[in-house]
């Protein structure tokens, strides 16, 4: 399996994520992107409890792509720009940042259910997507 710097770097592989951040943007009506940050890092997720996070301050996204199939990475993505989108619409506040990302939150929940959705829409379109682009460590 090839490290996710090597896999990245094949023109392919930016095309397709290009394409993929391209459908994320329409679906969620996005007019920018935050800065995207895409780690292999084995400690990253055992440190976060998490395999990505959305920083509001930063306006930034961390996902980990250690051992994870591009499906289950893409579908992070599209729910960090969910919560993106919910910052960007105001909907996140100092008050409130922190409890955002709990499990059962209003804010949580719409970016599993949004997330869910664009994957959906996205495959529908890219059904190659699920032959292989496993990333390896």
């Amino acid at each position: 399996m090839k490290a996710f710097r090597n896999f990245i770097k094949e023109d392919k592989t930016k095309v397709h994520l290009q394409d993929f951040l391209s459908h994320v943007s329409d679906e969620l009506k996005l007019e920018s992107l935050p800065q995207i940050n895409l780690l292999n890092d084995k400690g990253y997720s055992l440190a976060h409890r998490s395999f990505g996070g959305y920083s509001p301050g930063a306006k930034s996204i961390t996902v980990n792509t250690t051992d994870r199939h591009i499906v289950d990475v893409y579908r992070t993505l599209a729910h960090e720009l969910v919560h993106y989108k919910q910052d960007v619409q105001g909907r996140l506040t100092p008050d409130n940042v922190a409890e955002a990302g709990a499990t059962g939150s209003e804010f949580e929940n719409e970016a599993n259910t949004l997330a869910g959705i664009i994957m959906r829409n996205y495959a529908k379109r890219n059904p190659r997507i699920f032959e292989s682009y496993h990333l390896g460590s």
